[in-house]
Order: C-alpha cells, then structure tokens, then sequence
C-alpha cells in the first residue's frame, strides 16, 4: 500500500498531465492517484473538499492538504530540484492563484 494519497479531477486534461508528470517523478512509488468521484474520496475527505477544482494530498494516510498547498506539498516529497517550494505550503494565502487555476483548468491543456 502507498503512504500518499492524491485525489484529482479525472475529467480535467490539465490535471491529468500533473498526475502523469508526478508519477514519472515518483521515483520512490510513494503516490497513489484516486479521482475525485471515487468511493475513496467520499470516505476519506471531507465533503467539501469533494468537487471538481480540488487536489487533494493525504499525506502517509493521515494529514490532508488541499488545493496549492496539495501542490507544493507533493512537490516536496517528490524531492529534486523544485522541492524547495515545499515550504510554500505553510504560506497564508497561496491557495489565491491555485483558485485562478482551477478556475480555468479546461481552458489549459
């Protein structure tokens, strides 16, 4: 079984290339990917996080990040030379643009 959880929208083609690029970084096979219609989304997050402009990391199966503190987040544990931005997931207020993303996530591809 994986330590980390990550929970996406399927239908969207940009999300879907992030969960490819972060299964070929994963070189420790530390990440499982769900989408977020699935029955391990209903069980395991919270209701609100359970909606189409979420990504959400639960980390060794205990803590949850959600949105672009998910992202920085996986970007840590992944290690290599963007897991410096790790810390930004402690950073008040940098879900701002994450929202702007997924806003318009269909528009990018």
């Amino acid at each position: 079984m994986k330590e980390h959880l990550v929970f996406f929208d399927d239908t969207c083609p940009f999300c879907q290339k992030w969960v490819q690029k972060i299964q070929e970084k994963d070189a420790e096979k530390t990440f499982e990917f769900f989408p977020l219609t699935c029955v391990e989304a209903k069980e395991l997050l919270p209701e609100k996080l359970i909606k189409g402009d979420t990504l959400v990391l639960i980390e060794n199966r205990q803590r949850i990040w959600a949105y672009a503190k998910a992202v920085f987040r996986i970007l840590k544990l992944l290690g290599g030379r963007w897991s410096w931005l790790g810390f930004l997931c402690y950073v008040p207020g940098v879900d701002l643009f994450y929202q702007l993303v997924a806003h318009n996530r269909h528009l990018l591809k």
